[in-house]
């Protein structure tokens, strides 16, 4: 969904997309602890602080210069679309080296999936609502990630086919919007739900090789 709405202030001007990323952390935030409890919470907090904070501080790689001559502008300015990549990469790299030194357990990375789908279905729901859109765009769009996010809450933790079905669906349904939308493929969000599913996939080839290793020893 294209932005088409500006929040104002004081002298800060707020693009609709920087809410509705601070409204689908926080909510998702919420979701977590009552669906998991607040262990797991925890771990998504502390990945989504870390996320934020790269995010926000990356404008000193990517504006170099303008924060060398005037260093406040780290309060105003982010890394845009490159520190959202690199806030991404940093949160779950680090998430995932917490997870292998537990030893990948199997509840935290249904939470892992489920917070993914979460955060990016409450993103493209407060995209829809603050935004202007032809209706029938975001009818679908609403339709198909409330969809996705019902079915995520009821079967997620069932089984491991499940998950992967899931994980799958999820790629496939944003894949889906973004060719409704004028961006069409070549958008940021579509292209963090593509690195949530490598995310998963690579977790899902790691503790598949671990459990046929176990299993041969």
């Amino acid at each position: 969904m294209p932005v088409t709405e500006w929040f104002i202030i004081k002298s800060l001007t707020i693009p609709s997309s920087w809410v509705a990323v601070l409204l689908a952390i926080l909510i998702t935030g919420i979701i977590m602890w009552r669906k998991f409890g607040k262990e797991t919470e925890d771990w998504y907090s502390d990945a989504a602080i870390l996320f934020l904070l790269v995010w926000k501080l990356s404008v000193v790689i990517t504006d170099f210069q303008m924060v060398v001559e005037s260093p406040l502008s780290i309060l105003y300015f982010n890394g845009g679309t490159v520190g959202i990549y690199l806030g991404l990469i940093v949160a779950l790299s680090r998430l995932l080296w917490r997870f292998k030194k537990k030893n990948w357990p199997k509840f935290e990375l249904v939470a892992m999936l489920f917070s993914m789908v979460m955060l990016q279905s409450l993103y493209q729901l407060f995209m829809v609502l603050l935004n202007e859109a032809a209706l029938w765009q975001k009818i679908i769009t609403a339709v198909l990630f409330i969809g996705l996010s019902a079915l995520t809450w009821l079967k997620i933790s069932i089984s491991r086919i499940w998950q992967i079905q899931i994980t799958i669906l999820f790629l496939f349904i944003h894949i889906f919007v973004a060719l409704l939308q004028p961006q069409g493929m070549l958008q940021t969000p579509l292209f963090v739900t593509a690195i949530f599913v490598v995310c998963g996939g690579v977790v899902y080839l790691t503790t598949n090789k671990e459990h046929e290793f176990t299993e041969e020893k």
